[in-house]
């Protein structure tokens, strides 16, 4: 919507200005606060025969997506608990551009949890619970230049806005939960994709802290890995072979063989082929 757009733009200024908050920018959550009438109530509706049941419990007065599961808008903390409870409490908006509260911001989702592969040793993201489709995470970490990024930090450089430089979230550790998702193998799919959704502006300062909508493109189980889809060229510029990353502990969703997708011939199109490049992060990731 236009006043969430409005509202982020002044917000990157507000902090440039001194970190207060216009009222310009309250005014564009109260009215967001007020719709009922959006994307995410269309996602509730369009997910009504799914077999996912939520075991979320809902906190009065807090907007919902995803039939509980999920705090809905930017005012509201996205992360829920472990228990499947939403968080419940307000957005960081004072110190942060993001949909996260203090606290979460600091330790990230407890939905999601960073761990250590128990064949490569290098860490991974998995689901601490079953999550549904559709369920919204950020990419965040600091807004740099590619070059400020350091040779670590661009492995996992996310692309930000156009003329914004790119999304380093090395620095935020394991905070930054996203950057730890691995990228599917040869037989593997991945589950998780990028929007063209973004936090922050490319006007508030360098190492400001910005992200990039992600959105879960199918249910995933508990103990399962979250995986996107790095691009091709992340791989050839470092001549690093693709290898499934799916293991007993840790499972990966595999592709469907071709008999199994002849049986389905008219299946919608997958959303991922609709929007092209902006479901991959960029090819320096």
């Amino acid at each position: 919507p236009r006043s969430v757009a409005r509202a982020r733009t002044c917000e990157s200024l507000a902090r440039t200005r001194g970190g207060v908050m216009c009222d310009r920018v309250r005014r564009a959550r109260a009215t967001e606060r007020a719709s009922t009438t959006d994307a995410d109530a269309q996602d509730d509706t369009r997910r009504g025969g799914a077999s996912w049941t939520p075991t979320a419990t809902t906190r009065e007065g807090v907007p919902t997506r995803l039939r509980g599961a999920q705090a809905k808008g930017l005012s509201w903390c996205w992360a829920t608990r472990a228990n499947g409870s939403i968080c419940g409490a307000r957005a960081d908006c004072e110190n942060s551009c993001l949909p996260y509260c203090a606290q979460h911001l600091e330790h990230g989702d407890e939905a999601l949890r960073v761990v250590k592969h128990p064949v490569f040793g290098d860490k991974i993201l998995i689901a601490t619970r079953d999550l549904p489709k559709g369920y919204k995470t950020v990419y965040f970490g600091e807004r740099k230049t590619w070059r400020e990024c350091g040779r670590a930090g661009r492995d996992h450089a996310m692309h930000f806005r156009s003329g914004g430089g790119v999304i380093d979230p090395c620095p935020l550790g394991d905070a930054a939960q996203l950057q730890f998702m691995s990228n599917p193998g040869p037989n593997e799919v991945s589950n998780n994709r990028s929007t063209n959704v973004f936090f922050g502006d490319t006007r508030c300062p360098k190492r400001t802290l910005v992200g990039r909508e992600f959105i879960l493109s199918r249910d995933v189980k508990k103990g399962a890995q979250l995986l996107q889809w790095y691009g091709a060229d992340w791989f050839n510029s470092r001549d690093i072979k693709r290898l499934d990353v799916g293991c007993d502990v840790y499972p990966a969703e595999r592709k469907k063989r071709k008999q199994e997708r002849a049986d389905h011939p008219n299946r919608e199109p997958s959303r991922a082929k609709v929007l092209g490049d902006a479901t991959n992060a960029s090819s320096r990731r």
